[in-house]
């Protein structure tokens, strides 16, 4: 015969033991979910921005806000554009090179940095992100030494002949 009024509290224990680890995947996910948006948002801005580079205008006219002052200037712009509400200008990178043709390119020789680049030239796009955690910083710093990620997107286009 079991007797019932041994068993009063065995529910809130049991919850006791399960809830932080649901509350930690429960964190997680918010994280990962975060981490994953900034990450897309990166991407897509990277991938717009290196189709504005290869057509050699100084400023896109639907870029809103002041006119950039320049080529490389408007990339930028145009990746914080596309990532608005999600990424802070301050942790935003942006390295170019170009190179004078594909063989330039592949041998890594005559490289002009922070250039969007000439005429049909290769020119490489590197935009990256420093993110910090967002929640789970202390476990962050404890199971990858620190309590940021860096997220990187990197594209190479070659410029149309304008």
């Amino acid at each position: 015969m079991i007797r019932w009024g041994l068993r009063r509290g065995g529910a809130l224990a049991e919850f006791g033991l399960v809830a932080p680890i649901l509350l930690m995947l429960l964190l997680g996910l918010i994280e990962g979910g975060w981490q994953m948006l900034t990450a897309v948002a990166l991407d897509f801005g990277a991938r717009q921005a290196s189709r504005f580079g290869a057509l050699g205008t100084a400023s896109p006219d639907w870029l809103p806000g002041p006119a950039p002052a320049s080529r490389e200037a408007a990339l930028r712009q145009i990746v914080l554009y596309y990532g608005q509400g999600v990424l802070d200008p301050a942790r935003l990178t942006v390295s170019l090179a170009a190179y004078a043709d594909a063989g330039a390119l592949r041998t890594g020789t005559g490289a002009v940095t922070g250039s969007a680049g000439g005429a049909a030239a290769m020119v490489t796009y590197q935009f990256d992100y420093t993110q910090p955690a967002f929640i789970l910083a202390p476990l962050s710093r404890s199971l990858w030494g620190r309590s940021f990620f860096v997220h990187r997107a990197h594209t190479v286009v070659r410029n149309e002949p304008f």
